[in-house]
């Protein structure tokens, strides 16, 4: 079964060739690392090039203009000829069964959706927690709070191709919120495959100090304008997700 990385990129340079590292070290070997570069300012794109030149599994792209994530994510899921797709920013870290451990998962029935606990760590890769994740996310429990690292995420291609789903380009902030949501709807709950098996880089406008408040708002205006959420409905869902919050970032 092949899997399709799929993999944003914007002034990463610093970081690409501990995430190539971390691809290139999986025990499992039969995947492609679809890589859209969204016109970085940085050496990201020719970085990449570089290390295409040795290995035949990336696929490097960059788009005409700057587009944001989610335009660059649907542009890696129109290259994808995997079975299963992984996603995967330019700056996150995986273990080395990751893709063996969830390859294996979905392959025993375990659905279309899977995900794992992560870890979180600075912009030095130095650890800073484990989050643990949910044994099943359904639809409403998504709606509460967003228990997945995008680097944890690994879905079956079918359930996004079959269903036409893509990430919403019109939104700036948390396509992939949606998306996970849109998948899990449309082909049932998503299940957490053991092991802690992906690091989720904090750094830039990710940290908790420059992006609490901005994700707040962004979060209730999601309610409102794109769950179409009623306003009783809103506040409900919204508590929910202020203090998972609290928990994630304050909570050791």
């Amino acid at each position: 079964m092949k899997v399709s990385i799929i993999t944003p990129c914007f002034n990463a340079e610093e970081y690409i060739d501990q995430t190539y590292t971390s691809l290139k070290d999986q025990t499992y070997s039969n995947w492609e690392w679809i890589v859209f570069d969204d016109c970085s300012k940085d050496k990201s794109f020719q970085r990449l090039q570089e290390l295409a030149s040795k290995d035949k599994r990336l696929l490097i792209f960059q788009n005409d203009k700057n587009s944001g994530a989610a335009i660059t994510r649907n542009n890696c899921l129109n290259k994808a000829t995997g079975d299963y797709l992984a996603f995967m920013d330019c700056d996150d870290l995986w273990s080395p069964e990751k893709l063996a451990k969830q390859v294996n998962f979905l392959e025993s029935g375990q659905g279309n959706f899977t995900y794992s606990n992560y870890e979180i760590i600075d912009s030095n890769g130095d650890y800073i927690k484990t989050m643990n994740t949910p044994l099943e996310v359904s639809g409403k429990d998504l709606l509460k709070f967003n228990p997945f690292a995008t680097s944890s995420v690994f879905i079956r291609r079918s359930a996004v191709e079959n269903n036409k789903i893509r990430f919403l380009e019109h939104l700036r902030r948390r396509q992939d919120y949606l998306f996970w949501f849109d998948v899990i709807q449309s082909s049932g709950p998503a299940t957490r495959c053991p092991g802690t098996l992906s690091k989720y880089r904090l750094v830039g406008d990710s940290s908790l100090s420059s992006n609490k408040k901005k994700m707040a708002i962004i979060q209730w205006n999601l309610y409102r304008n794109e769950f179409n959420l009623s306003l009783i409905s809103s506040i409900y869902y919204f508590l929910h997700y202020a203090v998972h919050g609290i928990k994630k970032y304050f909570l050791k």
